[in-house]
């Protein structure tokens, strides 16, 4: 598996070109969906096979401060492909976002999530995230 951060449109336009998604995103048209939270500084992360071709993760996230300035990451999108492989990929995609969330002296990872996905409920659990209402919450 290859981990491929999004910088750019032309990160972007390299990266996509051809590739073939099988992930189930929220949006007809995830490409252009990246386009513009790319325009809107947000952090980007697609996983690809390792034929490279298959993208097989991906996570958004966007560094932002909270009601008391504490600044923490957001994460807005979060993919990983069913299967057995599913941990690995997650696994992947939260190291990335410990990183960015590290870089930019982040004091707390959020995810709004209203999955009832009892895997990825489990998942986050497992890497030490507090499920409050409708948000998985880690403080750093």
């Amino acid at each position: 598996m290859q981990l491929k951060t999004i910088i750019s449109r032309s990160d972007i336009s390299k990266y996509y070109k051809n590739a073939q998604h099988r992930l189930d995103f929220k949006h007809q048209n995830p490409i252009e969906d990246i386009y513009e939270k790319i325009q809107k500084n947000y952090h980007i992360a697609l996983i690809f096979d390792e034929s490279g071709n298959d993208i097989i993760g991906a996570i958004v996230c966007k560094i932002d401060n909270d009601f008391f300035s504490k600044k923490l990451c957001s994460i807005i999108d979060f993919y990983a492909l069913d299967g057995i492989s599913y941990l690995t990929i997650a696994n992947l995609l939260i190291d990335w976002i410990m990183q960015i969330s590290q870089q930019y002296l982040c004091q707390k990872i959020v995810f709004e999530s209203f999955t009832k996905n009892k895997e990825e409920q489990k998942f986050f659990s497992s890497k030490k995230f507090i499920l409050e209402k409708f948000m998985f919450v880690k403080e750093i």
